[in-house]
C-alpha cells in the first residue's frame, strides 16, 4: 500500500511540474505580445525572465536580458534601469562601462529606487570618483526613498571625512536610533577620544552601552575590559 502511494505521489509531483512549467511558458509568452506592443513593464518582466532563468535555455541569456531592459529603461521604467545599470557594472550581456552603468543607476534613482541611490553613493564615497559631497547627495536621496541599510552611517561617515563633525555626529545618532551598532560604537569612539567632539566618558559609555545592547560584539568587550 505504502508503495502506491508512494507512487502515486511521484506521479502527482511530476505533474505538478509540468504544469507549472506550462504556466510558465504561457506567462511568457504574454510577456513577449505585450513586449513587442511596447509595454514597459512586460519588457521588463521579460528581461528578469531571461536573466533570472534563461539558464539551458538561452545560450546569449544576458544579451537578451540586455535587450529588453534597455527597451524598458529608454521608456523610463525606473527597475529596468537600475537592472541595466547592474549589467554595465558587472558586465554581463554587455562590455562593463561603469560610466554607463552610473547614468542608469541615476535615472533609476531619480524614478525612486533607493538602491540605485545607495550604489551611486559607494561609488562616489569610495575609489578614483571619490567626491564626498556627492556621496552624502546619493546616500541622503537613498535613505529619503527609504533604503533599509546603514547609509546613515555612509552619510556620517562622509561628512566626518569633510570635517563637519556636527552633521556627523547627527547622522551617527539617526544609524544608532535605526539600530545600527557599528554606527553607535563609532559615536562612542568619538567622545572617549574626543576627536570632532567634547571629550565626554559619560557619553561614550552610553553609546558602548546601546552599541552593545543592538548586539555590536565590539561594544560589549569594551564594556567588560573597562568593567561595565
Amino acid at each position: 500500500m505504502s508503495e502506491q502511494i508512494r507512487k502515486s505521489s511521484q506521479v502527482n509531483v511530476s505533474e505538478s511540474r509540468k504544469q507549472m512549467i506550462s504556466y510558465e511558458k504561457q506567462a511568457v509568452e504574454y510577456w513577449k505580445q505585450a513586449a513587442e506592443q511596447g509595454y514597459a513593464k512586460a519588457q521588463y518582466q521579460l528581461g528578469c525572465y531571461y536573466y533570472n532563468y534563461g539558464y539551458g535555455i538561452y545560450n546569449n541569456k544576458n544579451k537578451k536580458a540586455f535587450e529588453w531592459y534597455s527597451k524598458a529603461a529608454e521608456q523610463g521604467y525606473a527597475l529596468a534601469q537600475y537592472e541595466l545599470g547592474s549589467l554595465y557594472a558587472s558586465g554581463a550581456g554587455v562590455p562593463m562601462n561603469l560610466k554607463i552603468g552610473d547614468y542608469w543607476y541615476e535615472k533609476a534613482a531619480e524614478g525612486g529606487v533607493a538602491s540605485a541611490a545607495a550604489i551611486l553613493g559607494d561609488r562616489y564615497s569610495e575609489g578614483k570618483s571619490r567626491n564626498y559631497k556627492k556621496a552624502i547627495y546619493w546616500y541622503t536621496k537613498a535613505v529619503e526613498l527609504g533604503y533599509q541599510s546603514s547609509a546613515e552611517h555612509r552619510i556620517g561617515w562622509c561628512y566626518e571625512k569633510l570635517g563637519d563633525f556636527d552633521h556627523a555626529v547627527e547622522w551617527y545618532i539617526k544609524g544608532a536610533e535605526k539600530g545600527i551598532g557599528n554606527t553607535a560604537y563609532h559615536l562612542a569612539e568619538l567622545y572617549e577620544t574626543g576627536v570632532g567632539v567634547p571629550k565626554d566618558i559619560k557619553k561614550a559609555i552610553e553609546w558602548y552601552r546601546i552599541s552593545a545592547k543592538l548586539g555590536f560584539p565590539a561594544a560589549d568587550l569594551w564594556l567588560k575590559e573597562n568593567g561595565f
